[in-house]
């Protein structure tokens, strides 16, 4: 005669197996859906307060002789901008990004003045000035910056 186990055993087996995965998964699973939701509200909660931002490019300037980039940037909106900085963008497809270190109140206006010699050397096609908002920025081409020597 063939020894196993009872049915009866293998039935309170499977059913401690099945308790035991379903204790491990729920454990993961409830950080898991604790941490998504806590991810969404606060994309959800920056994605509704950026939606009340915006920002300005006036008076480019680019001075050949000194290599100097300057201009003003205007807060146009009602919320506080921070972390702004700029992209230049050349003809030969490289880019250069600026940290201005600047932050803007609701309505504020400031100047900038960096030293960009690649401009110089390098014709570039764009400008943009960038947040910490990513839908928050402006942008202005070669022909809106005036260039003097």
């Amino acid at each position: 005669m063939k020894k196993g186990i009872t049915p009866f055993i293998a039935i309170v087996l499977l059913i401690a197996f099945a308790v035991a995965v379903a204790a491990i998964f729920g454990g993961w699973l409830s950080t898991f859906i604790q941490t998504t939701t806590g991810e969404i509200e606060e994309h959800s909660e920056k994605r509704v307060t950026c939606s009340y931002g915006g920002i300005a490019l006036e008076d480019l300037e680019y001075n050949k002789t000194a290599g100097n980039f300057s201009g003003k940037i205007e807060n146009t909106d009602i919320i506080v901008l921070g972390n702004i900085d700029f992209e230049i963008f050349y003809t030969d497809a490289s880019r250069t990004k600026l940290d201005l270190n600047m932050t803007l109140e609701e309505g504020e206006k400031n100047t900038f003045n960096q030293n960009v010699a690649k401009m110089n050397t390098t014709g570039y096609n764009k400008i943009r000035v960038i947040t910490n908002c990513s839908n928050v920025y402006d942008e202005a081409t070669s022909s809106d910056v005036s260039e003097f020597y």
